[in-house]
């Protein structure tokens, strides 16, 4: 009984899906974004140091690592594109 739920679960949510297309695209993205978040973060927990190499303008040592971090959080949008075709700022 708990396994013919489960499929009917899963083909509801698939008929929804074809419904929605690309609603329901961004809508799974959106839902994984801190799972993804949580898997890209998890090797730098054991981080004890980071060296940050900079060019000869700009921000030097510690006070450039929230400008890197803005960096790569503005990149999402256009990553997760590259990666589903979905754009998520739409």
């Amino acid at each position: 009984a708990r396994a013919r739920a489960e499929a009917a679960q899963t083909a509801a949510k698939a008929e929804a899906f074809a419904q929605y297309q690309e609603a329901a695209v961004v809508d799974m993205v959106l839902q994984r974004l801190p799972q993804v978040a949580e898997a890209v973060a998890q090797p730098l927990l054991g981080t004890r140091r980071v060296t940050l190499v900079a060019g000869g303008s700009g921000d030097i040592g510690v006070s450039r690592l929230p400008g890197e971090i803005l960096d790569v959080v503005t990149r999402l949008p256009a990553t997760v594109e590259a990666l589903t075709g979905v754009s998520v700022t739409q």
